[in-house]
């Protein structure tokens, strides 16, 4: 800034200060991130472990990996000694966990469904990501609509210290920049950039892949249409668990645990993350009150977290499948839409995962670099739908003195 005198102060009888001499004193701002300085030199801070509470108790939940690997092992025990009974390998014979179709005209994948599986998993690779900076920006989750330290139910950051300035700045934590994104600790608004963004692009995929779906008999893969899912279901996780597994038929329909997984999945999980979404809107919780205190904006985090939990479990689980089920069959399933053993789908699924991964690694340098373009792209994609509810003020009245929170 110039100098504060006589010669620059503006209500000088003798100044001579312009708005020329004004703007020539100012420093340009940077159209690029430097992260020594960002949000005020703000020290890069890393979290906790993942805890959740149970009753008063904090539990760290890297204790669920030893965890889950006794369980893998007792359940595989115990489905290896119920396939020996024979009641159970009746029942079995019974549900074998895949019915042939009634309709073979659904038989296979068609060119869009397999294109757009592409698009999905490379939107949801940034929506994944950026959701989790978000996070990061205030790492505890609540049940309850005011965020009062103590009363959360799952955090990574340490306890809220009883400093009554306490904010979220201080309280953000660091992600390593392969996985948030952009990665540097309080970078909400970039964040938010491109978790709203991709968000419309992967809305825009699946309303496409719904009106495709039921205009094809192709809805009839996901959607249980006979009571015989469920044992069936049962009978094909009874085969995974006991490591003698179900021949694999998905290019003629999916064994009942995949039904209902894809239906989960699809009509459940995804419209839940959309809600959800919504439900954390300031401009929306504060213009349906009534909505609002059932599903408060904390609530709905909490519900859109478990909803990514979901997500990342079929994600690993569907993954897992395809690379022990038959990957080159599977792979021809979903990339050329052929029913054999050939490398063509196996060579395509390469081009495509490296598109995801090259972009994955170059996100968070680019958006250091040109975070204005992400601001921009992400103002194109999300701003006509952001303008209808930036402006929406509660009617008098709607909100009382009790819903105003005790916390800074």
């Amino acid at each position: 800034m110039a100098r504060h005198d006589d010669k620059c102060d503006p209500g000088s009888a003798r100044s001579t200060f312009t708005r020329h001499d004004f703007e020539a004193s100012l420093t340009k701002a940077s159209d690029t991130i430097d992260v020594a300085e960002w949000a005020g030199s703000i020290p890069q801070v890393g979290g906790i472990p993942p805890h959740v509470r149970i009753g008063r108790r904090w539990i760290n939940l890297l204790w669920s990996l030893p965890i889950a690997l006794i369980l893998v092992i007792v359940t595989v025990a115990a489905a290896k000694g119920l396939r020996d009974m024979p009641a159970v390998g009746r029942f079995i014979t019974r549900y074998p966990g895949t019915d042939a179709p009634t309709h073979p005209s659904h038989v296979g994948l068609p060119w869009w469904l397999r294109w757009q599986h592409f698009f999905n998993l490379f939107f949801m690779a940034f929506i994944i990501r950026s959701g989790v900076q978000i996070l990061a920006d205030h790492p505890r989750l609540y049940w309850t609509r005011h965020c009062t330290p103590g009363r959360e139910w799952f955090r990574f950051q340490k306890p809220v210290p009883p400093d009554p300035m306490w904010t979220a700045k201080q309280d953000s934590v660091s992600l390593p920049g392969s996985i948030g994104l952009p990665g540097v600790r309080h970078t909400i608004g970039l964040a938010r950039w491109w978790h709203l963004g991709t968000d419309v692009l992967w809305l825009v995929n699946g309303a496409v892949f719904y009106a495709l779906l039921f205009a094809t008999p192709q809805w009839r893969r996901i959607v249980p249409t006979t009571w015989r899912v469920f044992p069936n279901a049962v009978s094909v996780a009874l085969q995974y668990a006991s490591l003698n597994w179900p021949h694999n038929l998905g290019w003629v329909a999916y064994n009942g645990l995949q039904v209902l997984a894809y239906f989960i999945t699809v009509f459940v999980a995804a419209p839940l993350a959309l809600l959800t979404g919504l439900g954390q809107s300031p401009a929306l919780s504060n213009r349906l009150p009534g909505i609002s205190r059932r599903l408060s904006s904390q609530v709905a985090r909490s519900v859109h977290f478990l909803v990514l939990c979901w997500f990342l479990f079929f994600i690993f689980m569907h993954t897992a499948m395809i690379f022990t089920t038959g990957l080159l069959t599977n792979l021809n399933h979903i990339t050329v839409g052929r029913d054999n053993n050939g490398w063509a789908g196996f060579g395509i699924y390469v081009v495509w995962m490296t598109i995801v991964v090259v972009a994955w690694m170059a996100a968070t340098p680019f958006t250091l670099r040109r975070p204005r373009t992400v601001q921009h792209v992400g103002h194109a994609l999300i701003g006509p739908v952001e303008n209808l509810f930036e402006h929406i003020d509660p009617r008098p009245g709607a909100f009382r003195k009790a819903d105003i929170s005790p916390h800074f």
